[in-house]
């Protein structure tokens, strides 16, 4: 008789799903749209453009602790369905917008809802319902789907928008979004454990490994956002998943222009985007392992180390091979920015609280967000490079590599500690 399979790994592929589809697509493809929405909409000016993703950063921002603060409560499943009508309404806008302050008030408000709705401040908060052991490994697997996205759409899309038009290639995301997406969540998404019969990690593996069951009352607390303020551990999350945020956001939005300039071609810098996705798909993994057994500190540093040192191979990468390469070492890095963020944050403040803090979380990762993409399109215009940006950006990574230290280890590790304790 084949063994049951764990419903908790159908939410991961859902999540994996809406990865691929929603965060995936808004996120390694405006880089390839950028070039063509400058020239249409600002005179060629990228930082005009910049400014509107940062604009869908602020909404969501503002969106987020309230929204999280109901996730902890309510029914994820829910706030998809609604995110995927918002993102694919959106996308249809955006074929047709004509000026500048109507990008800006469809990427702004439209997609700055849309995504914070459908993408991982919510389905985070469903694969932490299922997992605890497998927490690691649960959302490293759930955000593989946004890597593979990042492996496919560079090609994709560039051919895409060579050949038909960007207008046409968000037409084209805004069909496959909602017909791909919306059944799906609907018939298949499932908030909790209890909805099936079932407990975290399933009953199967509680019952094999009942000797791990530890009760950690810290887990459970519930925490106010006053409390969030007051923690170092909190802050520290912070300043580190905000710098690794923002430098992906740098780096997605101008990675792509970067490569033109060198004198790579269109398909050649596509090539480079997919190898760096492709190396955070097979980190992610390998990301979630080890914060599952040795906890959220070495996985940090090791993410932050690879990504500093890969920002500064791209300021000296002037043929198609080295560019490659430090693709590749910048996707390692940072495969554990989405799964390291959410491990080090349900385990230093509680799985219970995890959708509220997660939304404070995002002011204080706000300002790194907001500066990081209008700043290099900025020195990109004054000087005709993105080199200092890439500079810059290296040194704030160094910089946030001391927050490790004020956080929970958390997995296997602080587990043990808690059986000799109890």
């Amino acid at each position: 008789m084949l063994k049951r399979l764990f419903y908790g790994w159908i939410v991961v592929a859902i999540s994996a799903l809406l990865g691929f589809l929603g965060t995936g697509f808004y996120s390694y493809s405006r880089g390839i749209f950028l070039p063509s929405l400058a020239a249409s909409l600002s005179d060629g000016d990228r930082m005009d453009i910049s400014i509107g993703f940062s604009l869908a950063a602020i909404v969501a921002a503002i969106l987020s602790p309230r929204l999280g603060d109901y996730l902890d409560r309510g029914s994820p499943r829910l706030v998809i369905l609604v995110g995927i009508v918002i993102v694919a309404i959106s996308y249809v806008f955006l074929a047709n917008v004509q000026t500048l302050w109507q990008f800006y008030l469809i990427v702004g408000v439209g997609m700055g809802i849309g995504m914070c709705c459908m993408g991982g401040l919510t389905w985070h908060r469903s694969v932490i319902y299922w997992f605890d052991h497998w927490r690691g490994r649960a959302i490293a697997f759930a955000v593989m789907g946004a890597s593979l996205s990042g492996i496919m759409m560079p090609p994709l899309v560039t051919a895409l928008v060579d050949s038909y038009g960007w207008r046409t290639g968000y037409m084209m995301f805004a069909v496959s979004t909602l017909v791909s997406l919306f059944p799906v969540v609907y018939f298949l998404m499932k908030d909790r454990p209890e909805d099936v019969g079932e407990v975290r990690d399933g009953h199967d593996y509680a019952a094999k490994h009942s000797e791990e069951m530890v009760e950690d009352v810290a887990d459970t607390r519930i925490w106010t956002w006053q409390e969030l303020l007051r923690s170092r551990a909190f802050w520290s999350i912070g300043f580190i998943f905000g710098a690794m945020t923002c430098v992906f956001a740098a780096v997605m939005l101008h990675l792509f222009g970067h490569l033109l300039d060198i004198g790579l071609s269109t398909t050649q810098a596509a090539q480079v985007l997919s190898a760096a996705a492709l190396l955070a798909a097979f980190g992610k993994p390998v990301i979630g392992w080890l914060s599952d057994f040795l906890g959220a500190r070495v996985s940090i540093w090791l993410s932050l180390a690879c990504q500093a040192t890969a920002l500064l191979c791209f300021t000296q990468a002037d043929s198609f091979f080295l560019a490659v390469g430090a693709a590749a070492l910048y996707g390692f890095g940072y495969a554990g920015m989405s799964p390291l963020r959410t491990f080090a944050l349900s385990t230093s403040v509680s799985s219970s609280s995890f959708a509220t803090a997660n939304g404070v979380l995002r002011w204080i990762e706000l300002p790194f967000i907001l500066s990081a993409s209008p700043l290099a399109g900025y020195i990109y215009d004054a000087t005709g490079s993105y080199n200092i940006a890439f500079y810059i950006l290296a040194g704030l990574i160094s910089v946030v590599a001391i927050g490790p230290f004020f956080i929970r280890i958390g997995g296997a590790i602080e587990r043990r500690t808690l059986q000799t304790q109890g």
